[in-house]
C-alpha cells in the first residue's frame, strides 16, 4: 500500500500506463477518446455495498486482479461525528502498513495485487459514507466514480470495455445518464 498525496495522485493518474487525464478541478477522463459511460445506485445496504465493491475490483476475475487506485476527493462531507468512523478505519489500516499520513494530507492510495482485502475495505467505505471518489483497475480498461448522491459512474476506455461491464453489473440496473440528474430534469419540466 502506499499512500499519496494530492500532486501524486495526479501524477499517477496521468501517466501513460492508465490512459488518463486529469483536469484542473481533479475530474479524470480517457485521453483522446471518447468515454464510454454507464450509472449504477449505490446500495443502501452495507452488505450489498460489500458486494458490490467487491464485483467491481475483481471484473477481470480474482486470478486478474492487479491492484488498484483509489483517490477520494471529499471524505469530509456528512456529520463529523458519524464521518470519523470511516476516517478511522481508513487511516488504521494505513497505520497498520507503516503509514501513519491522514487523509488531509494524503487522499489517495495506491494497492498491489496482494492488497485485495485492503483495497475492498477502503472502497466499502468510500461507498458507504458517500464520498465522492474515484477507483481506477490497474488494468486500465476502465474507472468508476463514486458520486455524493448515491450514484456510480462506470467509465470505459472502450465500448468493448464497456458492454463488458455493462453485462457484468446487469444485476444493479444500469443507466445510460445520471437516476439523480434524471430526476431533476424531470421535476423541472413538472414546475414550468
Amino acid at each position: 500500500m502506499q499512500s499519496m498525496t494530492r500532486h501524486e495522485a495526479q501524477k499517477w493518474c496521468s501517466q501513460d500506463a492508465t490512459g488518463l487525464q486529469v483536469t484542473s478541478e481533479d475530474i479524470l477522463r480517457y485521453d483522446g477518446a471518447d468515454e464510454h459511460k454507464f450509472f449504477v445506485a449505490a446500495p443502501p445496504e452495507y452488505y450489498k455495498i460489500v458486494v458490490l465493491t467487491r464485483a467491481i475490483l475483481l471484473f477481470a476475475g480474482e486470478a486478474g486482479f492487479s491492484g488498484g487506485f483509489i483517490w477520494l476527493q471529499r471524505w469530509d462531507i456528512g456529520s463529523p461525528q458519524l464521518v470519523r468512523v470511516g476516517w478511522r478505519i481508513l487511516e488504521d489500516i494505513r497505520r497498520a502498513h507503516g503509514d501513519s499520513r491522514s487523509l488531509e494530507i494524503a487522499p489517495a492510495q495506491l494497492f498491489r495485487d496482494d492488497e485485495l482485502v485492503e483495497l475492498h475495505a477502503f472502497l466499502a467505505q468510500a461507498v458507504g459514507f458517500g464520498w465522492l471518489a474515484d477507483y481506477v483497475a490497474c488494468t486500465g480498461k476502465f474507472f468508476v466514480h463514486f458520486k455524493t448522491n448515491g450514484q456510480i459512474c462506470f467509465t470505459a476506455k472502450s465500448a468493448e470495455t464497456l458492454q463488458t461491464l455493462r453485462t457484468s453489473f446487469q444485476e444493479w440496473n444500469p443507466t445510460d445518464e445520471d437516476p439523480m440528474v434524471l430526476r431533476m430534469k424531470s421535476m423541472e419540466k413538472q414546475h414550468e
